[in-house]
């Protein structure tokens, strides 16, 4: 199948590579991996239709992950029993994967293969279990990647708590949300077994700055690239 030609495309989203490997993978056009976090409005279901318009103009397989099983690390620092925080975040990936679905039905992107997965149908994949030890070893023996990760999380975490700071103890405990989507940023290719991937978020996050950027242990495919896909205003 052949992609049309981004020149002939109606821009509805802008991309900013974060490196110029970036550029290169991501110009390839193979495989476009599209996070969508639960609970987040930016990820309406006609800005889903759009985006997967725009990504299956660009690429030839479109596929999207929803964090259920990670999420749930989320509720558990904001003090969630631990059968509450699954059935909580099983219940909202639900609802985006259906979401998500239905916005694939609406994008009408004819030739482009599609998946829609949870966290929670990837994770027992040996390939993804290496990569979250990497993950896990790199933020236990770098403090200054370990902050990084930090830093997010701390802010989720004050909207949820009214402003108050949160305590380290549920900093660390939602880092893990970021950990477990950690594999997908260094080497979604030995994941889904695709030979180049690329991830896309809305913004930039300095956590993924850095892995991109070469400032932590962890260790990113040549052939994995991350752009940030905004809406043209």
């Amino acid at each position: 199948m052949t992609n049309t030609n981004p020149s002939t495309v109606v821009p509805t989203f802008t991309a900013e590579p974060l490196t110029e490997n970036c550029q290169e993978v991501s110009a390839q056009g193979e495989h476009v991996l599209v996070g969508v976090s639960p609970g987040n409005s930016y990820f309406s279901e006609q800005r889903l239709t759009e985006l997967f318009r725009w990504a299956g103009s660009l690429f030839r397989r479109v596929d999207v992950m929803i964090p259920d099983s990670a999420q749930r690390h989320t509720w558990l620092a904001l003090g969630y029993q631990p059968n509450r925080a699954r059935r909580k975040s099983h219940a909202e990936s639900s609802r985006i994967l259906n979401r998500a679905n239905r916005a694939w039905q609406a994008a009408e992107v004819p030739g482009v293969e599609f998946g829609a997965y949870r966290l929670s149908e990837i994770e027992e994949r040996p390939s993804y279990q290496e990569l979250l030890r990497e993950s896990e070893k790199a933020l236990a023996d770098d403090p200054e990647t370990r902050e990084s990760y930090h830093r997010v999380v701390r802010q989720v975490l004050r909207n949820h708590l009214g402003g108050a700071e949160p305590t380290e103890e549920q900093a660390a405990e939602a880092a893990r949300y970021l950990i477990a989507e950690t594999p997908f940023l260094i080497s979604t290719p030995q994941i889904m077994g695709v030979s180049s991937s690329t991830a896309i978020y809305q913004h930039r996050l300095e956590f993924v700055d850095r892995i991109y950027a070469g400032q932590t242990p962890l260790r990113r495919n040549a052939r994995q690239a991350f752009v940030v896909a905004r809406p043209v205003s």
